[in-house]
């Protein structure tokens, strides 16, 4: 096996593992054992496959189990031999990591500071106003959306 494929080598590897498990077991592989066929990492073959997802080469058919991958448009593979720099699993890791920091921060923010203190102001104002209304609310009658409002004239 060589040292390092390109992201086109290790899609066509993933793509003929699924047509050669399948002639094989006569059934689709789980992303486990395609894996395993392909001798992957399960981490690079769930990249891979949800790559090759996005482009439309590849179908997944989700059990309750397990997923099963199945071929979908294989020749949509072909535009991963023109893309140049594509982004590894470490570039998407990280990018992941800076979404899920900037997700932290902004629910820190709605908490504390001046989102939570609007958003008791307006909590306290609400309360204040059915309290002044005499804790009587006007409720929207049934009827009226069965009869629509005829029975007020």
């Amino acid at each position: 096996m060589k040292a390092s494929y390109t992201l086109y080598e290790e899609a066509q590897i993933i793509l003929a593992g699924v047509r050669l498990f399948e002639h094989l077991e006569d059934r689709l592989p789980s992303l486990k054992e395609l894996a395993e066929f392909t001798r992957f990492s399960p981490e690079t073959a769930h990249h891979l496959c949800n790559r090759l997802e996005k482009i439309g080469a590849l179908e997944r058919i989700r059990g309750a189990f397990d997923d099963r991958i199945c071929l979908k448009d294989p020749l949509e593979a072909e535009a991963l031999r023109e893309a140049p720099d594509t982004p590894d699993i470490g570039e998407d890791v990280k990018q992941w990591k800076e979404d899920r920091e900037s997700k932290l921060k902004e629910v820190e923010e709605r908490f504390t500071g001046d989102a939570a203190r609007k958003d008791k102001e307006d909590q306290f104002a609400e309360i204040e106003q059915k309290l002044k209304k005499g804790g009587k609310e006007e409720r929207k009658s049934p009827l009226d959306d069965l009869f629509g409002n005829k029975l007020k004239d």
